[in-house]
């Protein structure tokens, strides 16, 4: 297995992206590897090149460069912020930067919500070209898994 050299991790600035941006944080400290954050954001400004790597809203440019600044990992944090469908970003930004892994939050949603408005993890899962982990907030009173039970195997009536 090669060495991880750069790890992709998309934002949306939510507490389960910035759990699995920490994940991303101690791999790329652990292995030396640069860490590529990614803020997907919707429509650019005008239908230009240039503007599909600038957001309408700046908050958003503005959340990303403080992520991480205080890091001891933040000379190797590269920020990206391009335009269009999150899904669809991520894995091309993973392709282009040739990520030897993506980190990202998922959010867990119902059956129903993500029969609705489908999933950005999924996406990412399905489309990637390299390894995706996902890394997913589980409630601190959540009952652990119970042992499966295991039924023995009927011999075949002709014997």
């Amino acid at each position: 297995m090669d060495m991880i050299r750069r790890i992709l991790c998309p934002t949306d600035f939510s507490p389960t992206a910035e759990m699995a941006m920490r994940y991303a944080e101690r791999l790329a400290m652990q292995t030396g590897a640069d860490l590529y954050l990614v803020h997907a954001f919707g429509r650019p400004v005008e239908l230009t090149v240039a503007a599909q790597t600038h957001p309408y809203d700046l908050q958003h440019e503005e959340k990303l460069n403080r992520l991480l600044v205080d890091s001891p990992l933040s000379n190797r944090v590269i920020r990206l912020l391009h335009a269009g469908g999150a899904g669809e970003v991520i894995c091309w930004l993973a392709q282009e930067h040739q990520s030897d892994i993506v980190i990202m939050g998922t959010h867990g949603a119902g059956a129903l919500h993500h029969l609705i408005f489908g999933s950005v993890a999924e996406h990412v899962l399905q489309h990637a070209r390299c390894p995706v982990l996902t890394i997913r907030d589980r409630p601190a009173n959540e009952p652990p898994l119970e042992q499966p039970l295991v039924v023995p195997i009927k011999a075949p009536r002709y014997m």
